[in-house]
Parts: structure tokens; C-alpha cells; sequence
């Protein structure tokens, strides 16, 4: 069974095709939000380079991040704006199917990755479903993320930098973590690991090209800073001395370096120990997969603020190693090896059934509220006030803006309030969203027990002073700062 190929590339196709399957239809049902910079760092000041109107998070004030991320979602939103598509109910699932599908490919990438150490078909395989059935990686995967998105060039370029050598796949594996460091910097451990990989392994010319090629790509990172920011390194060297020098990451809270353990069991559970132990195991043929996933860990593991998501693009390296964990065990004794083979297969099904079950608390969160879906109901509403020829002005009665996908789904360049909102008698606004049946007017939509409603007070008169910082800590920097988001 071993020895047949068949099986498991059908074994490949069915993980593939279900983890896809999973992931598009999270894509299209949760409209809720994990964290708000899967909106503010990406879907927001995307949607400003397009259309020229969003909210505005304080990173986009004094220029702590890179534009690249928002400007390829901008570039999309514009592409659709040329044929008239750019409605909110098209462009907001098409984002995400984008990010879920990356996540796809990932997968694909670990069963690269896996063979590129050595590993037989079936531990790949093994390996690769390990991630596409992971409750985890299907949460996060729709998620306008960094992490997410720089996910699928980390385990890409590791895998082609790996395999037996050419100049082109040294090239372009350098090539694609160089572009993991341009959409999340922390990927730079990954990169500068890789040529240090190389060197140990006496691959001395292949490290110096890989060295060049990121040096392509770190002056890439400063002249998009240059054009955007006004300064070579702006973002890079601003993030830098914020969470490294200043380590004012933990003005939004810390944890002690057992968070990341505790909820990976917390929301993994048998799934993730088995990975660690099979991962460890398999240091011997995977060791710069195994040693660069550490090294991120640990990385994080000395940074104050923590969250689940930071470790995401380690994730896919964590799958490989436990197939060369397997692949080492079958070495060992095949019986041992079938049975960690099989032990992996079963936990991986258990966490894909079961995957809708996952709570904040388990992510590392606030509450045990469904991790699912939060905030999405007030978004949905949002992308249907977008339809309203007379709306002219949004208040939030209920919700906060910060868990909504804001103008990304509104996509009107009018005042979006949040509480407390302007007095009625004003006429800033001319539609609320709120509790279903708590405020009079007509009905327009209503989804789980909240109502978008039209206001019977005529027409709005224009807010001057209507600002659209995210919340009080941009105000001030908008205030006092120069430079603002460049449209």
C-alpha cells in the first residue's frame, strides 16, 4: 500500500478539493472578524488607493506599514471599477476566495516542500492534509491577512531552494521570500535563515545568489517606502522601533511564552501535539524546515504581545516536518510508521468536522463566543445600505466599526458614526443599523436580530465635522502628523 502511488494522489486530490471546498465556504458565509487588522491593515486602505474614501488606522497615519498588501487588493478593486463590478456583494467574497485559495495552494506547497527533504509520497501527502483539514489554517484562511498571505511564498521558496538545485530555482525561491518579507516583515527570519541554511550545507554559491536576490528585494521594500512614505525604509525601520526598541506591541496586551502553546492545544488539540512530537522527530532529514519553524516560534515567543495569527505562516513548515517525522519513524519500523501515518490522517479528519466548533477562547481571545461570524451580520447590513440611493449618512446604534469591514462593504463616501452618535435633531444621518425592533422607521433588512433602518427625518445635512479615523489614538496622530494616507 506503501508502494502505490495511486492511492495517495488521490488521497492529495480529496485533502485538496475538501480543504478548498471548506475554505470557499467560509469565504462566502463568515463575514465576521478575528482581529481588526484583517480590515484596517489591508481591506480599508485598499479600498482608499481605489476609491479614495475608508476609515483610517493609525498605522496609515505615520506610515508603520508597507503599502504592498492593500495596493494588490486595490489593484483588483480598481480592475473591477473598469467594467462596473465594483458592488461590495461581488468584490468583498471575491477578496476572500482570493485569500482562501492561497491557502490552497499552501497545502500543495507543504507536499513540495516535504518531498524536497526526502520525504516519500505518502508521508507528503500525509503531511500536506495535515494542514488543508487543520481547523486552524481553514479559520484563518479567508482573512484579508498578512500572515495568510505571506504564508504560500514562505513554503513555496523554502521547497524550490531545497530541491535538487538549478540556477532558476534558486532564483525564484529567493525571489518569492523576498516577496513573504514585503508583505509581513517577520518572514525576514525565514529568508535570512535560508541562506544561512545554505551555507551550512557547503552550497556556498547558491547562498550568495539567494543573498543577491533578497537584496534585489530589500531595495525593492525601500523605494516602495520612498514613493509612498517619503523615506527610504520608512515602514520597515518605523515597525521596527515600535515593537522592538520601543516594544509598544504590548499597549494591546501580553502573554507569557506559554500563550502560543497552550492555544494551539487549546484549539488543535491532540492534532497539534502530535504535529510537535512528529516535527521534532523529524529534525534529522527536515532540519532547516524544523530549525526555521522553531526559530519563528521562539521569535515570537520573545515578543510581550501575542496572538494566535502571528504564527501562522510557520504552520505550513510545521506539516513538512511531521511528514519527514513520518518518514523517519517508517525508517525506523514500518509498523511504527503506518500507525503515526494513520494517527495523523485521523486527527487531521477530526479537526476539519470539527472545525466549525472553534470559540475565542480557544484562539486566544476575549469571550467563548463562536470565533465564527463575529461582526458579520452588522457587515451584511452595511453592503446593503451600499445599494440605497438616498443614504446619505450611517449611524452604528449597535457594534462598533472596528468589527465591521467598514466603507469596504459600505463603499459610499458618506459619514459612518459609531456610538455615541450625533443628536437625531441634526440630521447627519438617514439611516441606523440597531437592535432589531429598537428604533422606528422602515425596515430595509434585518439578519440575526439586527435591522438596517431608514429614519423617517428627511433629508442629511452635511457633518463638517465628521472625521474618518478609526478611533481616538489616530485622531491624535492625524492631528499632529504631516503625512497621511497617500490615495
Amino acid at each position: 500500500m506503501l508502494q502505490a502511488t495511486r492511492p495517495w494522489k488521490a488521497l492529495l486530490a480529496i485533502a485538496l478539493v475538501s480543504g478548498a471546498g471548506v475554505r470557499l465556504w467560509l469565504a462566502l458565509n463568515d463575514h465576521g472578524i478575528y482581529w481588526p487588522d484583517e480590515v484596517y491593515q489591508s481591506l480599508e486602505p485598499a479600498h482608499r488607493m481605489a476609491f479614495g474614501y475608508s476609515m483610517v488606522a493609525w498605522e496609515f497615519v505615520v506610515g508603520a506599514r508597507n503599502v504592498l498588501l492593500p495596493g494588490l487588493i486595490a489593484l483588483v478593486l480598481e480592475g473591477l471599477a473598469l467594467v462596473h463590478l465594483d458592488q461590495p456583494a461581488l468584490y468583498v467574497p471575491l477578496i476572500r476566495i482570493g485569500f482562501a485559495l492561497s491557502s490552497v495552494l499552501t497545502v500543495l506547497g507543504v507536499a513540495r516542500l516535504a518531498r524536497a527533504v526526502g520525504c516519500s509520497l505518502p508521508s507528503a501527502v500525509v503531511g500536506a492534509t495535515a494542514l488543508s483539514w487543520m481547523s486552524l489554517a481553514i479559520y484563518f484562511s479567508p482573512r484579508a491577512m498578512s500572515e495568510v498571505a505571506s504564508a504560500l511564498p514562505v513554503t513555496w521558496g523554502l521547497a524550490l531552494l531545497l530541491e535538487t538545485p538549478t540556477r532558476r530555482k534558486v532564483v525564484l525561491g529567493a525571489s518569492m521570500l523576498g516577496l513573504a518579507v514585503l508583505l509581513r516583515i517577520h518572514c525576514g527570519l525565514f529568508a535570512a535563515g535560508a541562506v544561512v541554511s545554505l551555507l551550512l550545507q557547503r552550497r556556498t554559491r547558491d547562498a550568495g545568489l539567494v543573498f543577491a536576490v533578497l537584496c534585489g528585494w530589500a531595495l525593492v521594500y525601500g523605494l516602495l517606502d520612498l514613493v509612498t512614505w517619503g523615506r527610504f525604509f520608512h515602514s520597515a525601520l518605523l515597525y521596527l522601533r515600535f515593537n522592538l526598541v520601543e516594544g509598544r506591541a504590548a499597549e494591546w496586551g501580553t502573554a507569557p511564552p506559554a500563550f502560543y502553546t497552550k492555544y494551539l492545544v487549546k484549539s488543535l488539540g491532540a492534532h497539534w501535539v502530535l504535529l510537535a512530537v512528529l516535527g521534532l522527530v523529524g529534525v534529522r532529514r527536515a532540519t532547516p524546515v524544523v530549525v526555521l519553524a522553531a526559530l519563528f516560534l521562539v521569535g515570537h515567543l520573545a515578543l510581550p504581545h501575542k496572538e494566535l495569527r502571528f504564527i501562522v505562516p510557520m504552520l505550513p513548515l510545521l506539516c513538512a516536518a511531521a511528514a519527514a517525522g513520518i518518514e523517519q519513524v517508517l525508517a525506523w519500523r514500518q509498523w511504527a510508521g503506518v500507525l503515526a501515518l494513520s494517527g495523523l490522517l485521523v486527527t487531521s479528519f477530526v479537526s476539519v468536522v470539527t472545525f466549525h466548533s472553534l470559540s475565542f477562547t480557544q484562539l486566544g481571545r476575549y469571550d467563548d463566543a463562536s470565533a465564527y461570524d463575529a461582526g458579520g451580520p452588522l457587515t451584511r447590513l452595511l453592503m446593503a445600505a451600499s445599494g440605497r440611493e438616498d443614504l446619505c449618512g450611517l449611524g452604528l446604534v449597535t457594534g462598533e466599526r472596528s468589527k465591521t469591514f467598514a466603507y469596504f462593504a459600505l463603499h459610499r463616501n458618506v459619514p459612518l458614526y459609531e456610538a455615541p452618535l450625533p443628536a437625531r435633531e441634526q440630521r447627519f444621518f438617514n439611516y441606523v443599523i440597531a437592535a432589531e425592533g429598537t428604533e422606528a422607521g422602515t425596515v430595509i433588512a434585518t439578519d440575526h436580530g439586527v435591522s438596517l433602518v431608514r429614519l423617517d427625518e428627511g433629508p442629511c445635512v452635511t457633518d463638517p465635522t465628521f472625521e474618518p479615523w478609526l478611533d481616538e489614538r489616530t485622531r491624535a496622530l492625524a492631528h499632529s502628523s504631516q503625512s497621511l494616507l497617500r490615495r
